[in-house]
């Protein structure tokens, strides 16, 4: 059975570099390229996109000459065929629901639907979590076996496509766990799952020879999220003790760090007052980018964070010890947060949100402060922001407003700052106003400001035209920020009570 694994590897592999040769001169032709925009997306040309599409092919290619052939897999295939065409069947919806994003972009609704759709057919195939084992406590889900898979297997296809941001990051990344997950496997007698990851993998090494930085294609949504459904459905056949009882420390390690970006995205748009299908530059591997510059650093050093977890989910299954794996990843993250790496400004953030929450519910109401309160958070950057945001927060109460929300999201220059300031009254509904303006610098949107006023018996139209007196100088102003230069234009504003912390990048 050796051999014949070796032998499937290396036809992945072979058929993944042939492939993905072929996209790279035809993806064009089709569409399918990647266009910098200068904003987001700054890579410095147009870069083929599909990269899913040859990965696939290559893994269904090479399976299915290992079934041509007589050898030592082919019962293993007729016996799990149910298993193996589930795997086929949501692979190729993800795939197609990818090309089509990469092509025309979907909305993230639509994108999810397909997500739940190619996880369903892999619980139609038999892939359905009924109990959860850790520290020898077993858990039954009942009901909640469905929904729970659903959402583990939609959440490890988001976790790696949110992953997927620069040259090598989600391919690599891919590579660690599912090669970790076809050692898990191995240990716990998961014959199918490990032939599906040995598969992937060598579609991984093929594919990445091409997707190295500097990167001549990119997987698209098309191979990032197939990368998340394969590795979070084969996470957990691989960690199976029993019929639908899976040791939950094992695919938790594994895919310890995809979850934790994810989670960090999720409450770095919520909290700040955006959509969770909003993109940013604030992933791992960005703050890891800003730092070191380098596209063979940062996949280095993602290597090095995602290796530990990989290993510690081996060493519990193989030594039967869940704290093996569980300490180890929170050790890590701990690490991580803790060296400023990734992860303190969300921290930040949520601690600073429950503070405050607290403080509304348990601060009488005759006691509240007059002078307004707030948050400021700068997410990515070290530019002062800041001296800025006070200016505008002296205005809301100058002018007699209820809210203001300042969203700066620069991503090209790595900077991210919120700030939200709000009245101390509360005003009736009925007699507010808003207003949401697009920031731009050179012509480029940079941000976004949300303004909330009062009538007061005043004409909106009145207030408004004030308003945007201030924002036309705080764009000039913005914009001299923006390109190094001072934001001091005048007397120092007079400082708003707010709590500013500081993001968790250091260079500008």
């Amino acid at each position: 059975m050796l051999s014949t694994t070796i032998v499937l590897f290396l036809c992945a592999l072979a058929a993944s570099s042939v492939f993905t040769a072929m996209l790279c001169r035809y993806a064009p032709r089709l569409g399918l390229v990647d266009n910098p925009d200068a904003r987001r997306k700054i890579h410095r040309r147009a870069v083929p996109l599909g990269g899913g599409l040859a990965i696939f092919g290559a893994v269904v290619f090479s399976m299915g000459m290992v079934l041509a052939i007589p050898n030592s897999l082919r019962q293993l295939f007729e016996d799990g065929a149910l298993r193996y065409a589930s795997y086929f069947a949501a692979g190729l919806v993800i795939v197609v629901l990818g090309l089509i994003d990469d092509r025309a972009g979907l909305r993230g609704r639509v994108k999810l639907l397909g997500q739940i759709i190619a996880a369903l057919i892999l619980i139609c195939g038999g892939l359905v979590i009924h109990n959860l084992a850790v520290f020898h406590w077993s858990i039954q889900l009942g009901l909640l076996s469905i929904p729970f898979t659903l959402f583990w297997l939609v959440g490890a296809i988001n976790a790696l496509n949110l992953l997927d941001g620069i040259d090598g990051m989600a391919t690599t990344v891919g590579l660690i766990l599912v090669s970790a997950t076809a050692v898990l496997a191995g240990l716990t007698g998961s014959h199918d799952a490990q032939v599906i990851a040995i598969a992937f993998a060598g579609g991984l090494v093929g594919f990445l020879r091409y997707n190295f930085p500097p990167a001549k294609i990119f997987l698209g949504d098309a191979g990032s999220m197939l990368i998340g459904l394969v590795v979070g459905g084969l996470a957990i056949e691989a960690s199976l003790k029993g019929p639908g009882t899976v040791l939950l420390a094992a695919p938790l390690a594994i895919c310890s760090i995809p979850i934790f970006d994810s989670a960090a995205a999720i409450l770095r748009r919520k909290l700040t007052g955006r959509s969770i299908y909003s993109t940013d530059r604030g992933h791992l591997h960005h703050r890891l980018l800003n730092r070191f510059g380098s596209n063979r650093r940062v996949l280095f050093w993602v290597a090095m964070i995602c290796a530990p977890t990989a290993a510690a989910a081996l060493a519990s299954v193989f030594l039967q010890n869940d704290a093996v794996a569980l300490v180890t990843t929170l050790a890590v993250i701990g690490i991580v947060v803790a060296a400023d790496i990734f992860g303190r400004a969300e921290l930040l953030l949520l601690v600073a949100r429950l503070a405050q929450l607290g403080g509304s519910l348990l601060r009488p109401v005759a006691r509240r402060a007059t002078a307004g309160s707030g948050l400021a958070v700068q997410l990515q950057g070290s530019r002062g922001w800041g001296i800025l945001w006070e200016s505008l927060a002296e205005a809301g109460e100058r002018h007699g407003l209820s809210r203001i929300h300042l969203n700066i999201n620069m991503p090209a220059i790595h900077e991210n700052y919120v700030a939200t300031w709000k009245s101390s009254h509360w005003p009736n509904p009925e007699d507010t106003w808003a207003v949401e303006i697009p920031l731009k610098v050179d012509s480029r949107l940079a941000g976004r400001l949300d303004i909330c006023g009062v009538r007061n018996g005043l004409s909106p139209r009145d207030q408004i035209e004030a308003i945007m007196d201030l924002v036309e100088q705080f764009e000039s102003r913005m914009a001299s920020l923006s390109r190094g230069g001072s934001p001091k234009t005048g007397p120092r504003a007079r400082k708003a009570k707010l709590p500013v912390m500081a993001g968790t990048n250091r260079r500008a």
